[in-house]
């Protein structure tokens, strides 16, 4: 247990930097105590799989000499390859073993075999499938591989992962501390990350359907380089506003068309939904992730899908002291590093 007042360093590592997130109890309310990030370098880490990590404990060595840290726990998360959050359904059948029948259900739907996977399932409730009565799941698949090696990596800096979670799980204890999630809405809850979309549409905190999109904000970079003959380098800092854009016409172009692909996968996801669940639709857009920063993406989406959209503040409920940190820097940051907010939100539920 982690106390009312020690609670561990939220580590999320994505493909574009490591984002850190501490919170504390203040006056008997939550707190944020640390919130930074560092960059990594292009290829250290792809579709949730570290491949360079040298450079992964450079950054985070980096991020807490920066935060001045001194905790030496820490909760991670897997994403992308490495990681599976799905629903699934078994028959109501008492004589059925339970988990013989998700193992049986898991190896249909897994993109890997289930023998490299650490499962675990939490129960949903009864539905009712074309007059059939079904159970419900949770299925969480974890690759032991990149699993072990995430765990490995830390001790070897001497830090002890205490909650090693899912990134899809912890985007929506993210929406929970926000305080966005509503039990009369189906939320899609998007976080555009660098290398891939995470999609994770839920319903008064049941999930309705999960996907990975592989696709991201690095397309958009690649896109604006290519459009504009500039380095990634100097795309990418255009892209964020960083630096001067040559051509506005020629980059609003680049970045409408990779938004458009974005929208168009989108939309097949909502509508995947609509045919697993008859009548049921998004109705609320939830927007997170690096991605969010290009300008113009929330609206852009909800008129092409015609579905409301919002950025996700997840510290909004959080007491930020003024004179620590820079409120600008805590709003623009916040969607960037909502993995991490929600899993440092799990980890003090935990602790407490």
């Amino acid at each position: 247990m982690f106390g009312k007042s020690r609670f561990p360093l939220a580590v999320d590592i994505g493909s574009y930097a490591v984002k850190l997130v501490q919170f504390e109890h203040r006056k008997k309310k939550l707190a944020l105590k640390r919130l930074g990030m560092a960059s990594l370098a292009p290829g250290a880490v792809d579709e949730g799989l570290i491949r360079d990590p040298e450079e992964v404990m450079r950054a985070f060595e980096e991020l807490v000499a920066a935060e001045k840290a001194k905790e030496r726990e820490v909760v991670v998360a897997l994403s992308g390859s490495a990681a599976v959050v799905r629903p699934v359904r078994i028959p109501s059948d008492a004589a059925l073993p339970v988990a013989e029948a998700i193992e049986a259900e898991a190896a249909q739907v897994l993109p890997f075999p289930v023998a490299e996977a650490r499962l675990s399932h939490s129960r949903m409730g009864r539905v009712e499938v074309e007059g059939k009565r079904m159970e419900e799941f949770l299925l969480v698949a974890v690759r032991r591989k990149p699993l072990a090696e995430l765990v490995e990596l830390f001790r070897h800096l001497e830090y002890e992962p205490k909650i090693v979670d899912v990134a899809l799980l912890a985007l929506e204890s993210a929406v929970e501390l926000a305080g966005v999630d509503d039990p009369g809405e189906s939320i899609g809850l998007v976080d555009v990350g660098a290398s891939q979309t995470l999609v994770h549409v839920l319903r008064a905190g049941r999930t309705l359907l999960t996907r990975v999109i592989p696709h991201g904000g690095a397309a958009v970079t690649a896109a604006l380089a290519k459009s504009l003959r500039v380095s990634a380098a100097d795309a990418e800092a255009m892209k964020l506003g960083a630096k001067p854009v040559p051509s506005p016409r020629a980059a609003a172009e680049a970045v409408r068309e990779e938004a458009e692909r974005l929208g168009l996968e989108l939309g097949r996801t909502f509508q995947l939904l609509g045919e697993m669940s008859a009548g049921e639709r998004v109705t609320r857009l939830v927007l997170c992730g690096g991605g969010v920063r290009l300008e113009g993406l929330p609206a852009f989406l909800a008129t092409s899908l015609d579905i409301p959209a919002e950025i996700l503040q997840p510290f909004h409920n959080v007491q930020v002291a003024a004179e620590v940190f820079d409120p600008h820097y805590v709003e623009t940051l916040g969607p960037v590093a909502a993995v991490a907010a929600g899993l440092a939100y799990r980890a003090m539920e935990a602790g407490e």
